[in-house]
Protein backbone atom coordinates (compact mmCIF):
# COMPACT_ATOMS: atom_id res chain seq x y z
CA UNK A 1 0.00 0.00 0.00
CA UNK A 2 2.97 2.69 0.43
CA UNK A 3 5.40 1.05 -2.06
CA UNK A 4 5.47 4.75 -3.01
CA UNK A 5 7.81 5.39 0.07
CA UNK A 6 11.19 4.11 -1.31
CA UNK A 7 10.33 4.94 -4.36
CA UNK A 8 10.56 9.07 -2.99
CA UNK A 9 13.26 8.26 -1.13
CA UNK A 10 15.26 7.03 -4.30
CA UNK A 11 14.24 9.66 -6.20
CA UNK A 12 15.82 11.94 -3.74
CA UNK A 13 18.60 9.97 -3.31
CA UNK A 14 19.79 10.43 -6.74
CA UNK A 15 19.86 14.52 -5.97
CA UNK A 16 22.96 13.44 -3.46
CA UNK A 17 26.07 10.91 -3.77
CA UNK A 18 29.20 10.16 -2.16
CA UNK A 19 31.30 9.56 -5.56
CA UNK A 20 34.97 10.03 -5.31
CA UNK A 21 34.72 11.85 -8.61
CA UNK A 22 32.62 15.03 -8.84
CA UNK A 23 32.79 14.20 -12.99
CA UNK A 24 30.68 10.47 -12.45
CA UNK A 25 27.72 11.02 -13.09
CA UNK A 26 27.01 7.53 -11.69
CA UNK A 27 25.90 7.50 -7.79
CA UNK A 28 27.72 5.36 -5.78
CA UNK A 29 26.06 5.58 -2.21
CA UNK A 30 24.32 7.79 0.27
CA UNK A 31 22.09 7.97 3.26
CA UNK A 32 19.01 10.36 3.73
CA UNK A 33 16.36 10.18 6.09
CA UNK A 34 12.74 11.96 5.59
CA UNK A 35 9.54 12.78 7.16
CA UNK A 36 6.45 10.88 5.87
CA UNK A 37 3.14 12.12 5.37
CA UNK A 38 -0.01 10.68 3.91
CA UNK A 39 -3.49 9.57 3.81
CA UNK A 40 -6.30 6.76 3.01
CA UNK A 41 -9.33 5.78 3.96
CA UNK A 42 -8.26 3.18 5.35
CA UNK A 43 -5.86 5.17 7.53
CA UNK A 44 -6.94 8.77 7.27
CA UNK A 45 -4.13 11.00 8.22
CA UNK A 46 -0.57 9.37 8.84
CA UNK A 47 2.98 10.65 9.71
CA UNK A 48 6.34 8.89 10.48
CA UNK A 49 9.79 9.27 9.14
CA UNK A 50 12.13 6.91 6.70
CA UNK A 51 15.82 6.38 6.13
CA UNK A 52 17.31 4.67 3.33
CA UNK A 53 20.71 3.64 2.42
CA UNK A 54 21.26 3.43 -0.74
CA UNK A 55 24.66 2.33 -3.03
CA UNK A 56 25.71 0.15 -5.87
CA UNK A 57 27.35 -3.23 -6.43
CA UNK A 58 29.28 -2.28 -8.69
CA UNK A 59 31.02 0.79 -10.86
CA UNK A 60 30.87 0.83 -14.83
CA UNK A 61 33.74 -0.56 -17.13
CA UNK A 62 34.21 -0.27 -20.87
CA UNK A 63 32.22 -3.34 -21.83
CA UNK A 64 29.58 -2.97 -18.65
CA UNK A 65 26.94 -0.92 -17.31
CA UNK A 66 26.48 -0.59 -13.54
CA UNK A 67 23.73 -1.95 -11.65
CA UNK A 68 21.17 0.15 -10.55
CA UNK A 69 20.96 1.60 -7.17
CA UNK A 70 20.13 -0.71 -4.87
CA UNK A 71 19.43 0.37 -1.09
CA UNK A 72 18.34 -0.94 2.84
CA UNK A 73 15.06 1.41 4.21
CA UNK A 74 13.81 1.45 7.29
CA UNK A 75 10.28 3.36 8.05
CA UNK A 76 7.97 3.85 10.66
CA UNK A 77 5.01 5.25 10.99
CA UNK A 78 1.61 6.13 13.07
CA UNK A 79 -1.93 6.63 11.75
CA UNK A 80 -4.90 8.77 13.23
CA UNK A 81 -6.79 5.34 13.17
CA UNK A 82 -3.94 4.29 16.08
CA UNK A 83 -2.00 1.93 13.34
CA UNK A 84 1.90 1.72 14.11
CA UNK A 85 3.80 -0.31 11.29
CA UNK A 86 7.40 -0.48 11.82
CA UNK A 87 8.83 -1.47 8.00
CA UNK A 88 12.32 -2.26 6.56
CA UNK A 89 12.82 -3.45 2.94
CA UNK A 90 16.42 -4.01 0.80
CA UNK A 91 16.59 -4.50 -2.68
CA UNK A 92 20.25 -5.24 -4.32
CA UNK A 93 21.77 -5.93 -7.40
CA UNK A 94 24.14 -7.53 -7.86
CA UNK A 95 27.12 -6.74 -10.31
CA UNK A 96 25.98 -6.72 -14.25
CA UNK A 97 22.62 -7.18 -12.58
CA UNK A 98 23.07 -10.89 -12.48
CA UNK A 99 20.67 -11.75 -9.34
CA UNK A 100 18.36 -9.52 -7.72
CA UNK A 101 17.72 -9.76 -3.73
CA UNK A 102 15.20 -8.62 -2.46
CA UNK A 103 13.37 -8.71 1.10
CA UNK A 104 11.14 -7.35 3.96
CA UNK A 105 10.91 -7.51 7.54
CA UNK A 106 7.73 -6.21 9.18
CA UNK A 107 5.87 -5.08 12.52
CA UNK A 108 2.43 -3.93 12.49
CA UNK A 109 -0.33 -3.16 15.37
CA UNK A 110 -3.17 -2.72 13.18
CA UNK A 111 -7.00 -1.62 14.42
CA UNK A 112 -8.75 -2.67 11.24
CA UNK A 113 -12.64 -3.14 10.06
CA UNK A 114 -14.24 -6.37 8.69
CA UNK A 115 -17.87 -6.44 6.77
CA UNK A 116 -18.07 -9.78 5.89
CA UNK A 117 -17.18 -12.03 3.17
CA UNK A 118 -18.49 -11.48 -0.84
CA UNK A 119 -19.21 -8.93 -3.34
CA UNK A 120 -22.22 -8.00 -1.60
CA UNK A 121 -21.86 -6.99 1.87
CA UNK A 122 -23.43 -3.98 3.70
CA UNK A 123 -21.71 -1.24 6.03
CA UNK A 124 -23.85 -2.27 8.57
CA UNK A 125 -22.22 -5.64 8.75
CA UNK A 126 -18.96 -3.47 10.23
CA UNK A 127 -16.93 -5.14 13.00
CA UNK A 128 -14.29 -3.43 14.16
CA UNK A 129 -10.61 -5.73 15.62
CA UNK A 130 -7.08 -5.26 16.16
CA UNK A 131 -4.17 -7.50 15.64
CA UNK A 132 -0.21 -7.49 15.82
CA UNK A 133 1.70 -8.86 12.98
CA UNK A 134 5.47 -9.73 11.98
CA UNK A 135 6.35 -10.89 9.02
CA UNK A 136 9.82 -11.69 6.80
CA UNK A 137 9.77 -12.19 2.77
CA UNK A 138 12.70 -13.18 0.86
CA UNK A 139 13.23 -12.86 -2.65
CA UNK A 140 16.49 -14.51 -4.73
CA UNK A 141 15.70 -13.73 -8.67
CA UNK A 142 17.57 -14.10 -11.73
CA UNK A 143 18.11 -11.84 -14.75
CA UNK A 144 17.40 -14.15 -18.06
CA UNK A 145 17.09 -11.67 -21.64
CA UNK A 146 17.15 -7.52 -21.58
CA UNK A 147 13.81 -7.32 -19.34
CA UNK A 148 12.81 -10.45 -17.57
CA UNK A 149 13.74 -11.85 -13.76
CA UNK A 150 12.74 -15.21 -12.41
CA UNK A 151 13.12 -16.40 -9.16
CA UNK A 152 11.78 -17.94 -5.72
CA UNK A 153 10.06 -16.20 -2.82
CA UNK A 154 9.61 -17.71 0.81
CA UNK A 155 6.68 -15.57 2.83
CA UNK A 156 5.78 -15.70 6.35
CA UNK A 157 3.42 -13.92 8.42
CA UNK A 158 2.52 -14.33 12.02
CA UNK A 159 -0.68 -12.37 13.47
CA UNK A 160 -1.45 -12.79 16.84
CA UNK A 161 -3.37 -10.88 19.62
CA UNK A 162 -6.29 -10.42 18.21
CA UNK A 163 -9.02 -7.94 20.31
CA UNK A 164 -12.47 -7.80 18.69
CA UNK A 165 -14.08 -4.43 19.32
CA UNK A 166 -17.33 -5.55 18.14
CA UNK A 167 -19.40 -8.69 18.35
CA UNK A 168 -19.85 -10.54 15.81
CA UNK A 169 -18.17 -13.55 12.65
CA UNK A 170 -14.68 -12.47 13.88
CA UNK A 171 -15.56 -12.94 17.92
CA UNK A 172 -17.87 -16.16 17.28
CA UNK A 173 -14.14 -18.12 15.84
CA UNK A 174 -16.57 -18.17 12.17
CA UNK A 175 -14.09 -17.23 9.99
CA UNK A 176 -10.94 -19.06 9.01
CA UNK A 177 -7.83 -17.16 10.47
CA UNK A 178 -9.81 -14.92 12.89
CA UNK A 179 -7.83 -16.19 16.07
CA UNK A 180 -4.42 -15.69 14.24
CA UNK A 181 -1.95 -17.82 13.36
CA UNK A 182 1.48 -18.46 10.75
CA UNK A 183 1.40 -18.15 6.96
CA UNK A 184 4.33 -19.74 5.45
CA UNK A 185 5.11 -20.28 1.87
CA UNK A 186 7.40 -20.94 -0.43
CA UNK A 187 6.70 -18.80 -4.01
CA UNK A 188 7.77 -18.33 -7.51
CA UNK A 189 8.09 -14.64 -9.25
CA UNK A 190 8.02 -14.25 -13.30
CA UNK A 191 9.00 -10.34 -13.64
CA UNK A 192 9.02 -8.81 -17.34
CA UNK A 193 9.97 -4.54 -17.40
CA UNK A 194 10.75 -2.47 -20.48
CA UNK A 195 9.25 0.50 -18.68
CA UNK A 196 11.58 3.76 -19.32
CA UNK A 197 11.14 5.10 -15.41
CA UNK A 198 9.77 3.08 -12.80
CA UNK A 199 8.60 6.25 -11.11
CA UNK A 200 6.19 7.67 -13.62
CA UNK A 201 6.21 5.67 -16.96
CA UNK A 202 5.60 7.29 -20.44
CA UNK A 203 6.43 4.15 -22.17
CA UNK A 204 7.06 0.17 -22.06
CA UNK A 205 5.54 -2.80 -20.46
CA UNK A 206 5.49 -4.28 -16.51
CA UNK A 207 3.87 -7.81 -16.06
CA UNK A 208 4.97 -9.53 -13.08
CA UNK A 209 3.12 -13.52 -12.26
CA UNK A 210 3.46 -14.82 -8.69
CA UNK A 211 2.51 -18.27 -6.58
CA UNK A 212 2.83 -19.15 -3.19
CA UNK A 213 2.20 -22.38 -1.14
CA UNK A 214 1.02 -22.18 2.24
CA UNK A 215 1.25 -25.79 3.79
CA UNK A 216 1.85 -27.25 7.66
CA UNK A 217 5.05 -28.90 6.11
CA UNK A 218 6.36 -25.45 6.03
CA UNK A 219 5.11 -24.47 9.58
CA UNK A 220 2.04 -22.60 7.97
CA UNK A 221 -1.30 -22.91 10.16
CA UNK A 222 -3.37 -22.99 6.93
CA UNK A 223 -3.24 -24.96 4.05
CA UNK A 224 -3.62 -22.67 0.67
CA UNK A 225 -2.77 -21.56 -2.65
CA UNK A 226 -2.22 -18.02 -3.71
CA UNK A 227 -2.19 -16.62 -7.45
CA UNK A 228 -1.11 -13.39 -8.68
CA UNK A 229 -1.34 -11.61 -11.33
CA UNK A 230 -0.09 -7.62 -12.69
CA UNK A 231 -0.05 -6.16 -16.14
CA UNK A 232 0.39 -2.66 -17.07
CA UNK A 233 1.31 -0.58 -20.44
CA UNK A 234 2.14 2.51 -21.04
CA UNK A 235 1.91 5.12 -24.29
CA UNK A 236 3.01 8.06 -24.60
CA UNK A 237 0.83 10.45 -26.85
CA UNK A 238 0.83 13.86 -28.70
CA UNK A 239 0.72 16.61 -26.54
CA UNK A 240 2.60 15.37 -24.15
CA UNK A 241 -0.57 12.82 -22.83
CA UNK A 242 0.30 9.34 -21.75
CA UNK A 243 -2.38 7.07 -21.46
CA UNK A 244 -1.87 4.10 -19.45
CA UNK A 245 -3.74 0.56 -18.55
CA UNK A 246 -3.59 -1.38 -15.79
CA UNK A 247 -4.90 -4.90 -14.67
CA UNK A 248 -4.71 -7.15 -11.68
CA UNK A 249 -5.94 -10.46 -10.67
CA UNK A 250 -5.77 -12.49 -7.64
CA UNK A 251 -7.35 -16.05 -6.92
CA UNK A 252 -6.83 -18.08 -3.80
CA UNK A 253 -7.71 -22.16 -3.24
CA UNK A 254 -7.74 -24.03 -0.16
CA UNK A 255 -8.18 -23.06 3.52
CA UNK A 256 -7.66 -19.48 3.14
CA UNK A 257 -7.17 -17.34 6.15
CA UNK A 258 -9.21 -13.54 6.30
CA UNK A 259 -6.65 -11.35 6.33
CA UNK A 260 -4.58 -13.19 3.44
CA UNK A 261 -8.25 -12.89 0.94
CA UNK A 262 -8.35 -10.73 -1.81
CA UNK A 263 -9.67 -7.17 -1.50
CA UNK A 264 -10.95 -4.50 -3.63
CA UNK A 265 -9.92 -1.09 -3.74
CA UNK A 266 -6.72 0.84 -2.41
CA UNK A 267 -4.79 3.66 -3.19
CA UNK A 268 -3.51 2.24 -6.75
CA UNK A 269 -6.34 0.48 -8.14
CA UNK A 270 -10.26 1.01 -7.58
CA UNK A 271 -9.74 4.02 -5.96
CA UNK A 272 -12.98 5.32 -4.56
CA UNK A 273 -13.28 1.87 -1.75
CA UNK A 274 -11.13 1.66 1.37
CA UNK A 275 -9.28 -1.78 0.86
CA UNK A 276 -10.93 -3.82 3.46
CA UNK A 277 -14.79 -2.58 2.15
CA UNK A 278 -15.17 -5.66 -0.01
CA UNK A 279 -12.87 -9.10 -0.12
CA UNK A 280 -13.62 -12.81 -0.93
CA UNK A 281 -11.44 -15.55 -2.79
CA UNK A 282 -10.52 -14.35 -6.20
CA UNK A 283 -10.26 -10.78 -7.20
CA UNK A 284 -10.26 -9.21 -11.02
CA UNK A 285 -10.11 -5.54 -12.27
CA UNK A 286 -8.49 -3.01 -14.81
CA UNK A 287 -8.69 0.85 -15.35
CA UNK A 288 -7.12 3.19 -17.64
CA UNK A 289 -6.09 6.34 -16.86
CA UNK A 290 -4.88 9.88 -18.90
CA UNK A 291 -2.08 11.78 -17.94
CA UNK A 292 -2.15 15.00 -19.20
CA UNK A 293 -0.03 18.36 -18.36
CA UNK A 294 -1.92 21.70 -16.69
CA UNK A 295 0.95 24.09 -15.78
CA UNK A 296 4.61 24.07 -14.48
CA UNK A 297 4.74 22.13 -12.42
CA UNK A 298 1.19 20.97 -12.23
CA UNK A 299 -0.19 18.07 -14.02
CA UNK A 300 -3.86 15.98 -13.65
CA UNK A 301 -5.16 12.58 -14.50
CA UNK A 302 -8.19 11.64 -15.20
CA UNK A 303 -9.38 7.38 -14.74
CA UNK A 304 -11.80 4.77 -14.64
CA UNK A 305 -11.74 1.23 -13.37
CA UNK A 306 -14.04 -1.59 -13.31
CA UNK A 307 -13.80 -4.85 -10.89
CA UNK A 308 -14.87 -6.92 -7.90
CA UNK A 309 -14.21 -9.42 -5.44
CA UNK A 310 -15.59 -13.51 -5.75
CA UNK A 311 -15.70 -16.07 -4.72
CA UNK A 312 -17.32 -18.60 -8.00
CA UNK A 313 -17.80 -16.57 -11.10
CA UNK A 314 -21.39 -16.84 -10.50
CA UNK A 315 -20.69 -14.44 -7.83
CA UNK A 316 -19.84 -11.48 -10.61
CA UNK A 317 -22.94 -9.56 -12.06
CA UNK A 318 -23.58 -6.04 -13.51
CA UNK A 319 -25.39 -4.82 -10.19
CA UNK A 320 -23.33 -5.39 -8.19
CA UNK A 321 -19.44 -4.70 -10.13
CA UNK A 322 -17.46 -2.36 -8.35
CA UNK A 323 -16.97 0.54 -10.95
CA UNK A 324 -14.65 4.08 -9.88
CA UNK A 325 -14.57 6.95 -12.00
CA UNK A 326 -12.09 9.88 -10.25
CA UNK A 327 -9.54 12.54 -11.33
CA UNK A 328 -6.13 13.88 -9.62
CA UNK A 329 -4.06 16.38 -8.98
CA UNK A 330 -0.33 16.28 -9.68
CA UNK A 331 3.24 18.17 -8.88
CA UNK A 332 6.17 17.74 -9.87
CA UNK A 333 8.80 17.16 -6.74
CA UNK A 334 11.36 16.25 -9.28
CA UNK A 335 10.93 16.47 -12.59
CA UNK A 336 14.17 15.37 -13.96
CA UNK A 337 12.76 11.64 -12.18
CA UNK A 338 9.21 12.71 -13.01
CA UNK A 339 8.46 12.00 -9.09
CA UNK A 340 5.48 13.31 -8.43
CA UNK A 341 3.04 14.22 -5.62
CA UNK A 342 -0.44 13.23 -5.92
CA UNK A 343 -4.46 14.17 -4.73
CA UNK A 344 -6.89 11.85 -5.89
CA UNK A 345 -10.90 11.64 -5.41
CA UNK A 346 -12.12 8.47 -6.62
CA UNK A 347 -16.15 7.70 -6.50
CA UNK A 348 -17.68 4.55 -6.65
CA UNK A 349 -20.50 3.06 -5.12
CA UNK A 350 -20.74 3.82 -1.86
CA UNK A 351 -19.17 7.37 -2.26
CA UNK A 352 -15.78 9.31 -2.96
CA UNK A 353 -12.71 8.47 -1.62
CA UNK A 354 -9.73 11.24 -0.72
CA UNK A 355 -5.96 10.04 -1.42
CA UNK A 356 -2.97 11.91 -0.59
CA UNK A 357 0.37 10.38 -1.51
CA UNK A 358 3.56 10.71 -3.33
CA UNK A 359 4.08 8.13 -6.95
CA UNK A 360 1.31 7.19 -9.58
CA UNK A 361 -0.68 4.92 -8.52
CA UNK A 362 0.90 2.38 -11.42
Amino acid sequence: MRRWFFVLLLSLCSLKTRASNPADSVKKEGFVVLPLLYYTPDTRLAAGAAAVYYFRTATATATEAAPRLSYVQLLGDYTQNRQLDIWSLWSVFTKAEKYLIRGELRYRNFPDRYFGIGNATTRDQEERYSYDLFSLKLLLMQRFGQYWFAGFDYSLRHEFNFRYLTPGELSAAAVTGSAGGTGSALGGVITFDSRDNIVNASKGQFFEFSTYRYHPVLGSSFNFTALNAVYSHYWSLPNRLILAANGVARANFGQVPFLDLAKVGNDDILRGYPGNRFRDRHYVAGQAELRFPVYKRFGGVAFAGLGDVFGEAGDLSLQRIKYSIGTGLRYALNKQEKLNARLDVGVGREGPAFYISVAEAF
